[in-house]
């Protein structure tokens, strides 16, 4: 099994399920609900779903891993990646998108961890594929920041089995508030959203193919899905919701308009576009989140195969600093740009649609401070969306252009199918599915007026590099989270060393005022940081 046979099936297999989603928009879904005996605990069920929801995402996912699988054999053939491209890799990349697609289908709590663990344990596999230090230390970021919601998931689990929800027509929202907040905490893990957002900048470790998967439809888009599931049980939790995801939409964008790794600001869009999905399902409009859980999927694939290109101009170098002087380019700068326009809203653009409806709908929200909030972090995804397209298309830079390559067909044909969804999908599901009564004036001149905004602040945060060291580092988060999970593990490898005598006694006294002096020392030195996060809670809660 090779390649194209990858590419033919999974494009087949989304195709099929296109014209299966336009049939289930005006039907009821289907549920498919498998009864399994168990001689311990009694018969439990497999419930899978099949709605427009689970097709359309289906068929979004199937799409882009047909486009990936092709891509990869040009990517993984190029310079120092030669030869790399064998069994192993697409065995794990099948099984990846394979999870990705099981979570989209099930409806029963058992099979929603299957599904969930799958990806979890197969991206740190992805992560780590070129078994180099670096991807090392990168998959062990990832791996221990996605267990905490892992460790959530499963208390979750516990519930359920506690009360019999075996499906998920059976919860009620009335019992348990704490199995909803840790479905909630273990979601926003799994989509990174602040305080756990450092794994996905480390997760770019990966190879561009696998990080095109990761970033477009697959991993992190699984809390979002699952949010977008269970939309009608978690009212209570909307505000929590919506304050976090508002502060990981704006320090990813102050995150990546100072990074130099290329990759890793494009890495920082996605965690402010998960931010802007999170916040719409947070004011109740799940379905604009659903739309532009789809639109995203389509122009950030489109993101990442054209940057993974550009890349290989400058033999590999994902310093920005490097970038510019891509004169034998035009189709990956031409793709690059309609990807750049789509993040950042652009009229017309694919992003344009969901995002000016979503923009439209906060306005009817009753707290100022986090509509204006909201607009701010809008501005600050125009700002960094300037900055790729200056990076990528219009920067001179003195790197020598003789290191350029001419752009190969396996690479072409790819890349254009995804940019022909980025031209018109969006018009597709704007007269098909939308209403034309859904734009009006007003939304149409706020969108632009975000943009003229983003303008404006790329000019002011393209003068003050003040900051560059401390939110290039993220506000030192995989530091922190490296130490944490660290420190854990240091407990069980010296247990037989030091007995649990000794820990309680005059050892264990001094081990602890060691530790918590250097905890001390670490807050201390982020005081004013922690003042400036508790001023803001402070004037949300005294605005809201």
């Amino acid at each position: 099994m090779g390649v194209y046979f990858f590419f033919w099936f999974f494009l087949l297999l989304g195709s099929f399920f296109i014209f299966l989603s336009v049939y289930f928009l005006t039907f009821n879904s289907l549920i498919i609900e498998i009864f399994l005996p168990c001689y311990f605990f009694g018969d439990f069920s497999l419930s899978f779903c099949a709605d427009y929801v689970s097709m359309f995402f289906f068929s979004a996912v199937s799409l882009i891993s047909s486009m990936v699988f092709v891509y990869s054999k040009y990517y993984m053939s190029m310079g120092k990646y030669n030869s790399m491209l064998d069994k192993r890799f697409l065995i794990i990349l099948f099984l990846f998108v394979a999870s990705m697609l099981f979570l989209v289908f099930s409806y029963s709590w058992f099979s929603v961890m299957l599904g969930w663990d799958g990806l979890g344990l197969i991206s740190f596999l992805l992560v780590i594929y070129y078994n180099d230090p670096k991807s090392l230390e990168s998959g062990l970021v990832t791996v221990f920041t996605n267990r905490i919601g892992d460790c959530l998931f499963l208390l979750s689990f516990s519930f359920m089995f506690f009360c019999g929800w075996f499906s998920f027509d059976y919860v009620s929202s009335h019992y348990f508030f704490w199995f909803f907040v840790f479905v909630t905490l273990g979601c926003m893990t799994k989509s990174a959203q602040m305080p756990f957002s450092s794994w996905l900048p480390a997760a770019m470790a990966a190879p561009t193919p696998v990080s095109s998967l990761v970033h477009s439809s697959t991993l992190v888009t699984a809390g979002v899905f699952l949010l977008i599931r269970f939309n009608y049980l978690l009212e209570s939790v909307f505000f929590f919701l919506m304050v976090f995801s508002l502060l990981t939409m704006m320090l990813a964008g102050i995150f990546a308009v100072y990074e130099l790794d290329f990759k890793k600001v494009v890495a920082m869009s996605t965690l402010s576009q998960l931010g802007f999905m999170i916040f719409s399902i947070s004011l109740g409009n799940w379905l604009l989140g659903f739309l532009h859980v789809i639109f995203h999927a389509f122009f950030k694939s489109c993101l990442f195969l054209s940057t993974g290109n550009l890349m290989h101009f400058i033999l590999g170098n994902q310093d920005s600093r490097l970038f510019g002087n891509f004169f034998m380019s035009f189709f990956s700068k031409l793709f690059f740009c309609m990807s750049c326009l789509s993040l950042m809203g652009f009229p017309f653009s694919l992003g344009f649609y969901s995002k000016d409806l979503i923009l439209g709908s906060s306005m009817f929200f009753s707290g100022s401070l986090l509509v204006f909030c909201f607009c701010l972090s809008c501005c600050f995804t125009v700002s960094y969306s300037l900055r790729l397209l200056n990076l990528g298309f219009l920067k001179f830079s003195f790197f020598d252009s003789s290191f350029s390559f001419y752009e190969s067909l396996i690479f072409f044909i790819p890349v254009s199918f995804l940019f022909f969804f980025n031209i018109f999908l969006g018009d597709f599901f704007m007269y098909f599915m939308i209403p034309i009564e859904c734009f009006s004036f007003f939304e149409f001149f706020m969108g632009v007026f975000i943009i003229a905004g983003g303008f404006l602040l790329n000019y002011v945060l393209s003068k003050n590099y003040n900051f560059v060291f401390f939110f290039s580092t993220m506000l030192f988060l995989p530091s922190l989270v490296s130490s944490i999970s660290l420190n854990g593990y240091n407990i069980v490898f010296f247990k037989d060393d030091i007995t649990w005598n000794e820990l309680l006694g005059a050892k264990g006294m001094d081990m602890l005022i060691i530790s918590l002096k250097s905890l001390f020392n670490f807050f201390f030195s982020l005081k004013t940081f922690f003042l400036g996060i508790m001023l803001f809670m402070t004037v949300i809660f005294l605005f809201y």
